[in-house]
């Protein structure tokens, strides 16, 4: 009975530590951070790759610019100007540009140059050059 509740209690300590997150500031976020990939997993397994940077404004504004290395792409590179504002030691961002949509992002790790950051269901792999 007694190997039971250890066990309860290490598997809620260890599903509370999956899902900690870093509260984040504003002055944490602020410069270009270049997306090394994106993954639906935490872990990063099956992640694909990016050419993606978000740069952080202090008005509040995140540009977003991608590159795309594919030679029959319709466009070699993409940009969108988003809204968001640091909250509760998450980011609060626009869905899409031009929408009223917004969505909630959270850090999973921030470790210094270093971010995985969590939005919705997809997981960024950052890093800040």
């Amino acid at each position: 009975m007694q190997f039971i509740k250890l066990s309860a209690v290490a598997l809620l300590f260890l599903s509370f530590h999956a899902t900690a997150e870093v509260q984040l500031t504003k002055t944490d976020v602020l410069g270009t951070w270049q997306i090394d990939k994106e993954s639906n997993t935490s872990d990063g397994s099956k992640a694909r790759s990016s050419n993606t940077t978000w740069t952080f404004k202090d008005d509040g504004t995140i540009e977003g610019m991608t590159h795309e290395n594919d030679s029959h792409a319709r466009l070699d590179q993409m940009r969108a100007v988003l809204n968001y504002a640091v909250e509760g030691g998450k980011i609060v961002k626009q869905a899409a540009p031009g929408r009223s949509k917004m969505e909630t992002c959270e850090a999973i790790e921030k470790s210094g140059n270093n971010m995985v950051l969590k939005c919705q269901t997809v997981y960024f792999f950052m890093s800040k050059k």
